[in-house]
């Protein structure tokens, strides 16, 4: 988007919520400061006679979290207070001259804390009061998380009618793309099965990162198939994500969940679904409360989180396909 939006006369400024522990307030005014920061060298001329942006850091604690920067404040609301009007003026000096374009990554990140809920609210008024120059992306990796951002009409970023919606998939067309890569690199020795590609893909639930990396070590190694390069991808995944780690941490209700969560029509406070899991633990009931609690634990955890169009999905697709190949064979202990 961002070559796209300068071409059409935007300002844009990038922000990742993640990029930061201690705040997600320290990282909207990092991107908005990176956006302001001159690039050219006739804007770093004329930067050197006006007065330098400082760089805000914080020592002491934001929320539940903790962490250290470089200004320090008696307490988290002085922070929040002070980083909120450092947004408000970064939004407006960005937008004085362009329009803006504020794209702000994981974003669900604001509806996590009390604490977080009003850095939303700080940037909510920044966007509000320049909102004839600036324009906002909001993407996330939680869809309940971002729902209750903007769907909840108490929280703070409320917007009636807007919809959360999912990136379009790739598809045969990335495939294609890889294969004509994959020819010119081996100057033309060997080719790309584009069918053989279309189902790798759509096994990796069309996320083209661990698909192209499954092409490239068929690249280095001529020996595998395009399946098993796949194979090793999800096995070195597992492995960097610590998958059995991950599934060994949880209760026996989580892990069954999530097992059954596998299934398109999963339904997890339907009555049937307390019975099935009751009936596999060897359990006499299971009170809906119960359940409610096990998918708020998965949902905090990004592990399984509600779509927009209805059903539950796994937050990492790769964790899905170990899970639906790996998780029975992984020894847990019953907790």
């Amino acid at each position: 988007m961002t070559p796209a939006a300068q071409a059409a006369g935007y300002r844009v400024a990038y922000v990742d919520l993640w990029q930061t522990t201690v705040s997600p307030a320290l990282a909207i005014v990092r991107g908005l400061e990176e956006a302001h920061e001159p690039k050219s060298l006739r804007e770093r001329a004329a930067a050197k006679l006006r007065e330098p942006i400082k760089k805000l850091k914080m020592k002491g604690s934001v929320g539940e979290l903790k962490g250290e920067a470089e200004l320090e404040f008696a307490d988290a609301k002085t922070a929040t207070a002070e980083l909120g009007l450092r947004i408000d003026e970064l939004v407006g000096k960005l937008s004085s001259k362009h329009p803006l374009l504020l794209l702000v990554d994981e974003a669900q990140e604001l509806a996590r804390t009390e604490a977080n809920e009003d850095v939303a609210k700080s940037l909510r008024t920044a966007l509000t009061k320049h909102r004839d120059c600036v324009r906002v992306v909001y993407t996330g990796s939680s869809r309940s998380r971002l729902s209750h951002m903007f769907s909840d009409p108490q929280a703070p970023l409320y917007a009636p009618g807007l919809g959360i919606i999912d990136f379009p998939l790739l598809g045969r067309d990335l495939v294609e793309f890889a294969a004509a890569k994959f020819i010119a690199a081996t100057g033309g020795t060997r080719v790309l099965d584009i069918e053989a590609g279309v189902a790798v893909l759509d096994r990796m639930q069309h996320r083209p990162e661990p698909f192209l990396t499954a092409v490239m070590h068929l690249l280095a190694t001529p020996e595998l198939t395009l399946e098993q390069a796949a194979e090793n991808v999800v096995k070195a995944a597992a492995g960097q994500d610590d998958y059995e780690g991950t599934w060994r941490s949880l209760t026996e209700l989580q892990r069954e969940v999530l097992k059954l969560s596998l299934a398109p029509d999963f339904k997890p406070f339907a009555r049937a679904t307390a019975h099935a899991i009751a009936a596999k633990l060897g359990l006499k009931q299971l009170p809906l409360s119960t359940l409610q609690s096990v998918m708020r634990a998965l949902d905090d955890s990004n592990l399984l989180s509600k779509s927009p169009r209805g059903p539950y999905e796994f937050d990492d697709h790769l964790f899905k396909r170990w899970v639906e190949t790996r998780a029975d064979d992984t020894p847990v202990k019953k907790r």
